[in-house]
Formats: C-alpha cells, sequence, structure tokens
C-alpha cells in the first residue's frame, strides 16, 4: 500500500511539482496494491477562484495524475481535503465541482458502501477494509460518525485483517504551524475512543505536510508528508521538511505490517525512524511514535 497527500501547489495552480511526477514514476514501478490519500489534490478553498478555475484544476488532476494512476490499474482510495472540497460552509460550490469530478470518472474500488462516494465510503482491497469520512474541515458530522462505527462493525470490517481510516485532518497536531484549533479534528479524544473501541487499526491523515507514524493504545496514527508544495517541520524537532511517500506492507499470514517512507527530494532517502522526536506535543494531546508504545 503506497500512501500520499497534499500534492497541490499555490491557489489555483493547474500544474504538478517534479516530485509529484516521479512519485507517479516510482509508485508504477512498485505496483503496489492499492494507493491511499490524505487528500488536497487541486489548490482550491479561495474565493478569488471562480467555478471554472475549479473546474480547470480538476481537468489538470486528471490529466496528470487521475489518468495515469488508473492506466497502471491501481485502486486509487481517496478523501477530500479541505483545498478540494471544504465542508466549512463558505466553499459548497467547490464541493459540487468535485463532487461532479469524481462522480463522473470511472475508479476501480470494490465498494461496500459507495453511496456518499468521494465523501464518505468504504471499499476493500484483498484482505484490508478500508474507509474514508469527510475530514476537510474540523468538525465530522455526526452522521458521519455513527456511520464509520457501523462500518467498523459490519461483517466486512470484522473479517478483514485491518481496519483502515482515512481523513485530510489529524485528530492530533505534528507540524508547525499547524498546532492549533481548525487544524485539527473537534473532539479529538472522544473521536479517537470510538474509533479504537470498534477496532481501527490505522488512521491516515494528511493536511499538516509532514510525516509522523504515531502510535496510541494500539491505533496507528499515520501523518502522511505531502509531495507537493509546503512541507512543514515536526513540532519540537531541528528535523528540516521533507517531501515523503510511505509504504506499507501487510503480512496477512502473520497478521502485521512494515512501514517504510522515502524521502523523494533527496533521492528516495529512507527515513530512519530513530532519527523522529519520541513524542510529539500538540495542542490537545501527547502522542509517541509507533515504534515506542
Amino acid at each position: 500500500m503506497v500512501i500520499i497527500s497534499d500534492m497541490n501547489e499555490s491557489y489555483g495552480s493547474t500544474h504538478y511539482d517534479i516530485f509529484v511526477d516521479s512519485t507517479l514514476v516510482w509508485i508504477e514501478r512498485w505496483q503496489p496494491d492499492a494507493i491511499l490519500t490524505g487528500g488536497d489534490f487541486i489548490a482550491g478553498q479561495s474565493l478569488a477562484l471562480d467555478d471554472q478555475n475549479i473546474r480547470d484544476m480538476w481537468i489538470a488532476f486528471e490529466h496528470y495524475i487521475a489518468k495515469p494512476i488508473r492506466e497502471m490499474g491501481i485502486p486509487f482510495g481517496v478523501t477530500m481535503g479541505n483545498h478540494d472540497a471544504s465542508r466549512s460552509g463558505t466553499f459548497n460550490h467547490e464541493r459540487e465541482i468535485a463532487d461532479e469530478y469524481w462522480t463522473t470518472h470511472p475508479h476501480n474500488l470494490h465498494f461496500i458502501d459507495g453511496e456518499n462516494y468521494p465523501f464518505f465510503y468504504s471499499f476493500t482491497v484483498n484482505d484490508l477494509f478500508v474507509m474514508s469520512w469527510d475530514a476537510s474541515f474540523s468538525v465530522i458530522s455526526d452522521e458521519e460518525i455513527a456511520w464509520v462505527a457501523e462500518q467498523l462493525q459490519s461483517e466486512e470490517a470484522m473479517q478483514a485483517d485491518h481496519r483502515i481510516l482515512m481523513g485530510h485532518l489529524p485528530l492530533y497536531a505534528v507540524a508547525e504551524g499547524r498546532n492549533r484549533e481548525g487544524e485539527i479534528l473537534r473532539d479529538a479524544g472522544k473521536l479517537f475512543n470510538m474509533l479504537r473501541d470498534n477496532g481501527l487499526d490505522i488512521y491516515i491523515s494528511g493536511h499538516h505536510h509532514a510525516y509522523y507514524p504515531a502510535m496510541k493504545e494500539g491505533v496507528l496514527l499515520l501523518s502522511a508528508g505531502a509531495i507537493g508544495s509546503g512541507p512543514r517541520p515536526l513540532l519540537g524537532s531541528d528535523l528540516p521538511p521533507a517531501r515523503t511517500i510511505t509504504i506499507i506492507d501487510f503480512f496477512h499470514e502473520e497478521s502485521f505490517y512494515t512501514i517504510t517512507t522515502y524521502d523523494i527530494e533527496h533521492g528516495l532517502r529512507e527515513i530512519d525512524h530513530d532519527e523522529l522526536p519520541k513524542r510529539i506535543e500538540g495542542i490537545n494531546g501527547t502522542i509517541k511514535r509507533f515504534d515506542l508504545e
């Protein structure tokens, strides 16, 4: 499973950085069983952009990213970011265009519940059960909270080796400049308890543009680094920002997984997890590096 996130450039941009191009080259070589994302495919969420600007960005995304991935034949699991389809209430026109794009282009996902795709939905990949909820804003709707709990208790989820949830905003802060309300999910402790109690194994998020793999009470909280513009430093760390791509290898017979992450800006250098902070203290709690719990 390849994990990528935050591939957009500046507001209204219809081009992508060379590191996005190189990421697609590596994905084609690796031929993973699926690609999962943390959102932000385009650079919306600006009232200065009209509907044609938004559509032009989705056309560029289709040309440079989505179509090449479809041609690889790799399932592409997406979650909506704040720059794709913010549900803050101010950018409903952008949500409508995002909905139009995703529902009028083909996909190769095996849906369990695809009624509300692309905003919240579930699918399976081999022995994995994967969901996405709409974390493009800091508040998760009561409807989606109940839906996720129900999905995690479904027969398909219970029989899966691992249960994975994608959402743009993380539960806990990891990056400089993002350690404040509005940049993390509200009521994170309550949400985490619901996810843990219903058997979630992995939560994949973006938005903070910084890679950090945390483990909390048996749940992997994977903050995916950006492959587009604006990588950020981790809270309380002297490490320079890095554009990253993550691979999770699942070993189903033994029921475990490994995490390998590469710095795509510096020759695909493998990230040494011992270099990362042992813990990160954010505005709403402390999380520990995954190998220390």
